[in-house]
Parts: structure tokens; C-alpha cells; sequence
């Protein structure tokens, strides 16, 4: 079979051309035509700049143009927007879930925001389950990447807590927010500080954490005079994209990485499905064996009938209330008789 293969592709054929470039057009039209769609969680305490991060990762004030959605049985907020990056088509689903430093109920908050990307995958599988699914796909699929903001310096027991419940659930890209509070050797020794507490509570991670600049506003740079992403400082300009891994966060989430990140939603998804198609199988295997042990019992009580149970039930509680009657009885002469002894005894004194 080999050997054939190896002859028909040395034959005496022309060599086809174009074939690439005919496969890259199409693929880059369809990109043009329908663009990209992703969903971004932003998970962390309050104060850590994940608004601005978000701005920062599109270039661009993402609030100002989003719809927003509150799901206030979740304490969630969904925005969604539509733009263009280099041409190509972006709508994006950014998800904001509580500052879980910030509230009294940690459990509830953590809870919320599990509870949040394992309803994205229930309404996958609803669609999946649908009899007829042309025009009723939703636009967005599942979440694709949780960015966990970490605070500076400190990484919190609650921070791996909630990285336990959700590394298995989505994409995590661990973002140590707020860099240019440390040098460089704080930054390099924090971060393998995170990576080694992961690795010791088996926590896994899309990409290692990245040490991250956002600014909300644009600044002339003193050194080039350029408007650049930065933070304006007595000693100089800290850019945004120079002196942190911003570009290298913006390749992962709408780069490079956008292709893997989809393929492992798709792998964290199928074993959801799996999951949750066992789980329901179960179910039913436990609820036929409940209606089994039903019909066993109503059958046993039929032959019970039919076998003369009952007149025997009948004739046992009859028996059982004459041997009361005459117990009754015997113990009502005893005690009268006892009683008469009683009153000759104190007539004779």
C-alpha cells in the first residue's frame, strides 16, 4: 500500500501550484466576512485595573462603546462589543465578576463566578441537544480565557482557592497586575513565586503569568517623545508595551493563542458533556431501578392478596384482639377480687 502511494506521488504529473494560497484566501475572506468572537473573564480584586487591561489589550476605550448586562442572580456584569482590529471583525463578550476581596461572603463569590462558566456550558450543550439548530447557535460559546489578576508583592490564599475550582473549568492566564510597583528582580522572583505555588497545589495555567503595565490613558513618552501606553514618572515614561508583557498577553488572547485557547475550551467542554451525559445516565439507571422495586413490591402485594393475605392479616388481628378481651377480662375479676379481700379484711378489725 505504501509502495503505491510512494508511485502515484512520483508519477508523471505536473507539480500543482496555488493550492496555499487558495486555502489562506478563503480562510483570511471568511475572517474578513465573519471575524472573531472570544469571551474574557476578568477575575480578581477590586483596584487591580482589569477594565483597564481590557482597554489596554484592544487599544481602545472598550466602555464607552459596550452594551452592558447585569445577571444580578449571579452579581455578574457581561459586556458585549463590536469593532474592528487591523481590519478584521472583533466582537467580543467581556464578563466582570465581583471583587471577591471585597465582599463579606467569600463562598457565595466564588460560587458565582464557577457557577457562571459552568452555565456556558450547559447552554452549549442545549444547543447541541437541539433537534434543529440552524439560526439559533448562540454568538458566544462558553468563556475562552479568565485572566486572574494577582496583587503585587502578595499572592492570597483565596487567590489559589479560587484557582483550585477554576483552572479545570477555563483557560487561566495568571496577570500580575501592577508591575511597575516592583523592579525588575521583584517582578522575576514574583513570578516564580506564583509559578511554584501552583505547581505545589496542582493548579494548572494556559500561559505562565505575566507581569503587566495597563495605563488609561495614552502619554508622550520623554525618551522618544512618541504618545505611547504608559504611566508618566519623575525618573521617566513606563510604557505599557515596553517595559511589561502586554504585547506578549495581547499575541495569547487575539493572536497567536486565540486558536489553542478555542481548542482547549473545546477539550474542557467535551469532558463537561461527558460528565454531565454519565451523570444523567445514572440518574435514569437509578430512577428505572426506583419504578423495578415499585412494580416488585405492587406485584408481591397482588400475590399476597391473591394467596388469602389478607383473611390471614384479618384473622391474626381477630385472634390477637380476643387474646386482649380475655387478658382484659381476667385482669378486671383479679382486681375486684383483690379489692372485696381488701374490705372483709377491714371489717373483721
Amino acid at each position: 500500500h505504501r509502495s503505491r502511494l510512494a508511485e502515484a506521488d512520483a508519477g508523471p504529473f505536473p507539480e500543482l501550484t496555488g493550492v496555499r494560497e487558495g486555502l489562506v484566501g478563503r480562510k483570511t475572506q471568511d475572517l474578513l466576512s465573519s471575524g472573531e468572537k472570544l469571551t474574557i473573564m476578568c477575575v480578581g480584586e477590586s483596584g487591580l485595573g482589569k477594565s483597564t487591561l481590557i482597554n489596554n489589550l484592544f487599544s481602545r476605550d472598550l466602555e464607552r462603546i459596550s452594551s452592558e448586562i447585569v445577571i444580578p442572580t449571579l452579581n455578574m456584569v457581561e459586556k458585549e462589543v463590536k469593532f474592528n482590529v487591523d481590519d478584521v471583525p472583533f466582537s467580543v463578550r467581556l464578563v466582570d465578576s465581583p471583587g471577591f476581596g471585597d465582599v463579606v461572603n467569600i463562598e457565595k463569590s466564588f460560587t458565582s463566578i464557577t457557577k457562571y462558566i459552568d452555565e456556558q456550558f450547559e447552554k452549549m450543550l442545549e444547543d447541541e441537544l437541539l433537534t434543529t439548530r440552524t439560526g439559533k447557535v448562540r454568538e458566544f460559546q462558553g468563556v475562552d480565557v479568565v485572566l486572574f489578576f494577582i496583587a503585587p508583592h502578595r499572592l492570597k490564599g483565596l487567590d489559589i482557592e479560587l484557582l483550585k475550582r477554576l483552572h479545570f473549568r477555563a483557560s487561566i492566564i495568571p496577570v500580575l497586575a501592577k508591575s511597575d510597583t516592583m523592579t525588575r528582580s521583584e517582578r522575576e522572583n514574583f513570578k516564580e513565586t506564583v509559578k511554584q505555588a501552583l505547581s505545589q497545589n496542582h493548579i494548572g495555567w494556559f500561559h505562565e503569568p505575566m507581569c503587566i503595565i495597563s495605563a488609561p490613558t495614552a502619554v508622550t513618552s520623554k525618551e522618544t517623545g512618541r504618545l505611547v501606553l504608559g504611566r508618566e514618572y519623575e525618573w521617566g515614561t513606563c510604557e505599557s508595551e515596553k517595559h511589561s508583557e502586554l504585547a506578549d498577553l495581547r499575541n495569547v488572547v487575539i493572536g497567536h493563542g486565540l486558536e489553542d485557547l478555542r481548542n482547549r475550551k473545546t477539550r474542557l467542554y467535551e469532558q463537561f458533556r461527558q460528565d454531565k451525559i454519565e451523570a444523567r445516565n445514572r440518574n435514569i439507571l437509578h430512577r428505572i431501578f426506583r419504578v423495578g422495586i415499585n412494580i416488585a413490591i405492587a406485584t408481591a402485594l397482588v400475590l399476597f392478596v391473591q394467596n388469602g393475605g389478607l383473611k390471614h392479616i384479618a384473622d391474626s388481628i381477630e385472634k390477637l384482639n380476643e387474646n386482649l378481651l380475655g387478658a382484659v377480662d381476667s385482669g378486671t375479676k383479679s382486681l375486684k377480687g383483690n379489692l372485696k379481700n381488701n374490705k372483709s379484711k377491714h371489717g373483721r378489725k
